[in-house]
C-alpha cells in the first residue's frame, strides 16, 4: 500500500477542498458540515410555475417525498423562461398522473396513457383561455 504514495522533497501544502482557491474559511466549513446530510431543491421553480395553487403544492409536497434529484436535475442549467416552462410542464404531468392512479385505485378506472397525456395537454388550452400572453407549454 505504501509503494503507491509518492513522495516528494520540499514544504507540504494544505488545501481546503471547500473552496474555489482552497483557502479555509468559516462559512465553508459550515456549509461543509452539511455536504451529504440533505438534498435541497429549486423551491421557487415550484412556486413560480404557471400552475394552480394545488397544484404546486401537490408538486411541492411530492418533491419534499423524495423526488429532489429529479426536479433539480430536470430544470438545473435552465434559463428562467424555460425553467418556469419547464416546472410547469412537471407540475401538471405528476398531478395527472397522480390522479390516475386514484382514478385506478379509488374508482375502478383504468384510463390509457393517451387520455393522461391529453388532461395534460388541457393546460396549454386552459392557459389560452385565460388569456395568458403566451402559451407556455408547447406539444408537437
Amino acid at each position: 500500500m505504501l509503494t503507491e504514495v509518492q513522495l516528494t522533497y520540499g514544504e507540504d501544502e494544505i488545501v481546503w477542498k471547500w473552496t474555489a482557491n482552497g483557502v479555509y474559511t468559516a462559512k465553508s466549513a459550515y456549509h461543509a458540515q452539511f455536504v451529504g446530510t440533505y438534498y435541497t431543491f429549486d423551491a421557487n421553480a415550484t412556486w413560480k410555475a404557471k400552475a394552480e395553487g394545488k397544484h404546486r403544492i401537490f408538486t411541492w409536497l411530492l418533491v419534499q417525498q423524495g423526488m429532489e434529484r429529479w426536479w433539480n436535475d430536470a430544470l438545473a442549467g435552465l434559463p428562467k423562461n424555460t425553467k418556469r416552462q419547464r416546472a410547469t410542464l412537471m407540475t401538471y404531468t405528476a398531478w395527472n398522473i397522480w390522479k390516475e392512479r386514484n382514478r385506478r385505485v379509488f374508482e375502478n378506472q383504468c384510463g390509457t396513457p393517451q387520455r393522461v397525456l391529453a388532461l395534460i395537454k388541457e393546460v396549454k388550452m386552459r392557459s389560452v383561455a385565460c388569456d395568458a400572453a403566451e402559451p407556455f407549454l408547447v406539444f408537437q
